[in-house]
């Protein structure tokens, strides 16, 4: 699929709200007020008894004006050009969106297909939170097609929930095959798209039901806001999510909804940034001799290279990689750096490096990490807008 990243431009810059909603402001105002005036009894009455009423304010739990323009926009962009029409739903954080995502299909006695390789608190929430509700989960090599067929034709299995590109391996999988196989067999696919952002990969396009962001990271794109979100063209699938989020009290605030808002409006502009970068950084990183191994999908090395160049837009902006001499010489890098910061997340307009093993994914048992090549000395990059040189230069002093 060709992407048009001038119409994108456009379409993330532009002011999309209904403006004279808000005054006819010309940026999106903060709506900062826990409940709302009733029009009418009469609709006051059909909302309280279960009737979602998209463009009604009653409680801002429920929904909130900042809030769902936010939504509104973070739908068009996911479903840019591919002709679908999605919706979106923003939570308090992506973990909050995850969880009321597979919450609201997935019911006890239900099982969860997956990959081992995924980001270390969602594995955690499968493994520990859904298990005890009586959800079952089966982790198996998504890449290998023919167990994803003999797995997803259980009866059981209602979900197969994906990461492509993985965290923090860059593993890829076939996401259109796959969610093929799925669908033959009345499975839901959801797909976390936290790493790539439309501007990178679209899932809708590729076949996936659900869509799901950490907006806390690329969409946000400053490091100031948490939120989540969960986009699909399902309706009835998207009610359920609706009041899953009004019962859990998943509700985000409007103030993070104006942040990411306004974050989104550069999103085209940085991610060019942050890809051109990270190029560049990854490809030094492969010719450097005290590297043992670089994952970064835009390397003809990486072994998914070929598959994320016929269903990904551009290759994205995380690498990581393993130095020669495992956790002690990673301990020394990450000790050394001056440029980079030391933290957990990604996404920000600075270079985040993080270790794995003892963040991210430090829930997760170690033969499972070690499987899927998480290994202890495996370190992760999230290359931000610095000159590049300056990020190389930091790298290289602290190896």
């Amino acid at each position: 699929m060709a992407f048009n990243h001038s119409a994108f431009q456009t379409l993330c810059a532009k002011e999309s709200f209904d403006h004279k909603a808000f005054a006819y402001a010309h940026n999106l105002p903060i709506t900062a007020t826990s409940t709302f005036v009733y029009e009418s009894p009469e609709r006051a009455m059909n909302y309280f008894t279960g009737e979602r009423e998209t463009h009604m304010n009653i409680y801002s739990r429920w929904a909130n004006p900042t809030v769902m323009a936010l939504e509104n926009k973070l739908a068009q962009i996911e479903a840019f050009d591919i002709n679908i029409n999605a919706e979106c739903l923003y939570f308090s954080s992506g973990m909050a969106a995850i969880s009321a995502a597979v919450m609201a299909h997935v019911g006890a006695g239900e099982t969860i297909v997956t990959q081992g390789n995924l980001y270390g608190t969602t594995t955690e929430l499968f493994q520990s939170t859904l298990r005890r509700q009586n959800i079952g989960l089966q982790e198996i090599d998504c890449k290998d097609l023919e167990v994803v067929e003999q797995a997803v034709s259980k009866t059981e299995v209602t979900a197969l929930y994906l990461e492509s590109p993985s965290n923090p391996t860059m593993a890829c999988v076939d996401v259109s095959t796959v969610s093929r196989l799925a669908h033959e067999n009345n499975c839901l696919v959801f797909l976390d798209n936290t790493f790539n952002t439309a501007y990178t990969q679209q899932p809708l396009h590729l076949g996936v039901d659900v869509v799901l962001h950490s907006t806390t990271k690329f969409l946000n794109g400053h490091g100031n806001a948490l939120g989540g979100a969960v986009i699909s063209a399902n309706k009835p699938y998207m009610n359920s999510v609706w009041k899953m989020r009004k019962t859990l009290g998943h509700t985000a605030s409007p103030f993070d909804a104006w942040l990411t808002y306004n974050g989104l409006k550069t999103l085209p502009l940085r991610m060019a940034k942050h890809i051109e970068n990270a190029s560049a950084v990854a490809e030094f990183l492969a010719q450097h001799q005290g590297v043992e191994q670089v994952n970064y999908l835009g390397l003809p090395t990486h072994p998914d290279h070929d598959l994320a160049n016929k269903q990904m837009h551009t290759f994205g902006s995380m690498i990581s990689f393993e130095l020669k001499g495992g956790i002690a010489a990673g301990i020394k890098l990450m000790k050394a750096i001056d440029l980079l910061t030391l933290t957990s997340s990604l996404g920000t307009t600075d270079t985040l490096i993080s270790h794995p093993a003892s963040m991210t994914h430090a829930v997760v048992p170690k033969e499972q990490r070690e499987e899927y090549g998480i290994s202890d000395g495996l370190i992760r990059l999230s290359v931000g807008l610095e000159g590049v040189e300056d990020i190389i230069k930091d790298i290289d002093q602290g190896i």
